[in-house]
């Protein structure tokens, strides 16, 4: 009986999981193809029709043209040519109503069933807590580019990034948790406390992830294309141009994206301790497999922000960037959250 109860959540936590990965990847395209600010509206029932007769089409393109993007960036863009950024917004806002769709009608049937316990409250609803403080986050970052701008805030596009990020670590970790209690997996208390490293590793790669969204949104990415120096310097010459420290963190992109590089290093060397650890003590035997997949990650996202910098940030290039982020990050999730919810021997 229990293990038909996991086996129904699994397959719907697996679902939520593998449409989150989906999501990010199409804002993210949606954010390189410049598409974000081709809606300029936020309709969340009506929202959902698409554009079929060319009258349709002529009203959505003569509202773009109000705004500053089409005023100063796409002022001699065709109506074929908007239909493409409009498609690719359109599809972005989609697919996250059906995520609401993939979220509430499965819970409706758990929750019929008697299926759900209670400490699995806490997690349903914190996911969907955030899947609707997304909705309108979103809609509070494009909102941000329609007026006196030509691009959304960097500000507001990595809390609109992080919290994607967090409904796919949470859901991740209420499944590793399910997964965990219901196989009576145990653990040494030496592997218990070498938990504590992971969760640092979690927190420095949520950090980079979170930090990489102020890089994309101020388009620090394009200013050198030179690596590991910065146009024959060691450090970039304008890195405190700004009038304070914070201001130079989130808005001084010479700042950011030294920033962004250098705290690479910091999380590889967390890696590198974390690698000798596990290779060197003999109760951490079976993670050896998991961390050296941990690494082959790591080196192809680092050999991808190399290669972005040289080819100048070419759009397949970057969406693999973020998308192997997405890896990383829940391959973290999970060695964490497995150590956690493990019961620890006796």
């Amino acid at each position: 009986m229990i293990s038909n109860k996991i086996n129904i959540f699994s397959l719907w936590l697996i679902s939520l999981i593998l449409c989150v990965i989906a999501i990010i990847l199409i804002g993210g395209y949606t954010r390189i193809s410049d598409s974000g600010l081709s809606i300029t509206e936020w309709k969340p029932i009506t929202g959902v029709l698409f554009p079929l007769s060319q009258s349709a089409w002529i009203i959505e393109f003569d509202k773009y043209k109000l705004i500053d993007e089409f005023k100063l960036v796409n002022s001699l863009m065709s109506l074929e040519e908007f239909k493409f950024i409009y498609f690719w917004e359109w599809f972005h806002r989609f697919f996250a109503r059906i995520i609401g769709l993939v979220f509430i009608i499965p819970l409706f049937y758990l929750v019929y069933k008697k299926l759900v316990i209670k400490s699995d409250l806490l997690y349903i609803i914190t996911i969907g807590l955030l899947g609707m403080m997304q909705a309108v986050i979103g809609w509070y970052m494009v909102k941000s580019g329609l007026v006196d701008r030509v691009d959304v805030s960097q500000y507001r596009l990595s809390f609109h990034l992080i919290t994607a990020f967090l409904i796919l670590g949470v859901t991740l970790r209420f499944y590793v948790k399910k997964s965990v209690l219901n196989n009576n997996i145990f653990v040494s208390r030496e592997e218990k406390n070498e938990n504590r490293y992971f969760l640092l590793l979690l927190v420095f790669t949520f950090f980079q992830i979170f930090y990489g969204a102020y890089v994309s949104g101020t388009h620090s990415g394009l200013l050198y294309n030179t690596w590991p120096n910065y146009n024959e310097h060691i450090i970039p010459i304008n890195i405190f141009v700004k009038d304070s420290l914070l201001v130079n963190f989130f808005e001084n992109g010479d700042f950011i994206i030294f920033f962004h590089r250098t705290f690479a290093v910091v999380l590889t060397v967390v890696l590198i301790i974390i690698n000798y650890r596990i290779f060197t003590k003999e109760f951490l035997f079976k993670y050896r497999t998991v961390i050296l997949i941990l690494d082959i990650l790591f080196i192809i996202q680092m050999l991808l922000g190399i290669f972005m910098t040289y080819y100048n940030i070419p759009w397949h290039l970057a969406l693999l960037h973020q998308g192997n982020s997405i890896f990383i990050f829940m391959s973290v999730v999970y060695l964490h959250s497995y150590l956690n919810f493990a019961q620890a021997k006796l």
